[in-house]
């Protein structure tokens, strides 16, 4: 009665999994193409705490753009204009109007970020402040980066509002300057729009080298600064474990791998394979390796798409691949890896090794999991329903490849419309 009973949750397991595939789920597992990054880098100079701010300009104004949203209504603000277009109407910064009221507009920077010790918010004041058309390419890495970046004039034109950024420092009276910070949105947040995803990377250059870690969202809830390396190298092993376990191309690969395979000798040399080229091109990757052309993500994102194609088939044929081949995957994955890597960490950044290292081992984390729960359930399968252990396998690798030859379409579709 308890193997039927458990043959009978098998097959409504592999029917939910046909109905996930049909459903039409989102291939768009590694990157954001609408990356928006705020950065915050903190220093101590002459016994006076100072942070440095370059922050996407509707992040300024994200009380006023939230209201807007959820109005349904103009955006208004002194320090906005709105001009018509060809496609409609759009927003621009009056850096006129931010000028002839420079208080006002300092005031708004003062207030976007609460920077907080010991549960008691800084009294601070703004230093300095910069209007640019978009995103600097030199990184706010380091003090003088940042003092340069302050340095340079505003832009003489109104920027795009969805464009622009702002570069500020803020001034504290920290009784602590070197101690545990915690910084949080001082405003409401906006509604990003599809695609779109916000992420702050925090420098903490109190210490030498700059430690740098990333927070994602609009820090609604306050996110700490302490220094800490190890707290650094753990947050990069948990982004590392979150993504693989959020890619789901990655988990049905790992997946198909287990089943092809089983708990035997050679999952070990596939495994290992796989790991050897994943680390290889994303570390690669960082170090400028890739091309940039238009077309190289997309075709990345549908070879990956391929790659779990051909596990899936190769499981079901009892053709597991070699240990080239998986190397080759590898190497494929990796890419996909350093894709979301790239939102979270720049190539700039001050331990840049420490966090690819840390991001690898949270990757290999996530693998042992998935391989873990897949083998562990074919084990209590085949022990309390073994009846069903076979078409359960069969039924779970053909909705891999069903879902994956999904992917291969639409990814395909996507590298043709970027040429």
């Amino acid at each position: 009665m308890i193997r039927a009973y458990i043959a009978d949750i098998v097959k409504h397991l592999v029917q939910s999994l046909f109905v996930i595939v049909l459903s039409g789920i989102p291939a768009a597992a590694h990157f954001s193409e609408g990356a928006k990054v705020r950065t915050i880098l903190v220093a101590e100079t002459d016994g006076v705490l100072i942070a440095y701010v370059r922050v996407p300009a509707p992040l300024v104004f994200s009380d006023l753009v939230g209201k807007a949203q959820v109005d349904q209504a103009p955006l208004l603000s002194p320090f906005l204009r709105v001009e018509t277009t060809g496609s409609g109407v759009r927003y621009r910064l009056d850096t006129e109007a931010i000028f002839q009221d420079r208080s006002s507009f300092e005031d708004r920077l003062q207030k976007a970020l609460i920077f907080s010790q010991a549960g008691l918010d800084l009294p601070s004041s703004i230093t300095g402040f910069t209007i640019r058309n978009n995103r600097p390419i030199q990184a706010l890495d380091r003090v003088a980066a940042a003092r340069a970046a302050l340095n340079a004039e505003s832009s003489s034109l109104d920027p795009v509002f969805g464009q622009a950024f702002i570069d500020y420092a803020v001034r504290f009276d920290s009784p602590d300057p070197g101690g545990v910070l915690q910084i949080q949105s001082g405003y409401a947040p906006l509604l990003p729009g599809p695609g779109v995803s916000i992420e702050n990377h925090l420098v903490d250059a109190r210490v030498d080298p700059p430690v740098s870690t990333t927070a994602s969202g609009q820090l609604e809830a306050p996110t700490v600064m302490d220094g800490s390396r190890l707290s650094t190298f753990l947050h990069f092993v948990f982004q590392g474990m979150l993504h693989i376990l959020e890619g789901l191309d990655h988990v049905l690969l790992v997946i198909a791998l287990a089943l092809g395979v089983g708990a035997t000798r050679k999952l070990i040399y596939l495994v290992t394979a796989f790991t050897l080229g994943h680390s290889v091109t994303l570390i690669a990757t960082f170090l400028g390796a890739t091309p940039s052309w238009s077309w190289f993500i997309p075709a990345v994102e549908a070879a990956i798409a391929a790659s779990v194609l051909y596990a899936a088939i190769a499981a079901m044929v009892n053709k597991s691949g070699s240990v080239l081949v998986f190397t080759g995957i590898g190497l494929l994955h990796g890419l996909g890896f350093s894709f979301v890597l790239s939102d979270i960490l720049g190539r700039n950044a001050p331990d840049l090794v420490p966090a690819l290292l840390a991001f690898n081992v949270g990757i290999e984390f996530g693998q042992l999991i998935i391989l873990a729960l897949t083998l562990s359930f074919v084990l209590a399968l085949e022990r309390l329903a073994t009846p069903a252990l076979r078409p359960a396998r069969f039924g779970t690798l053909t909705a891999i490849a069903i879902l994956s030859a999904w992917w291969v379409t639409e990814r395909l579709g996507g590298m043709v419309s970027s040429v």
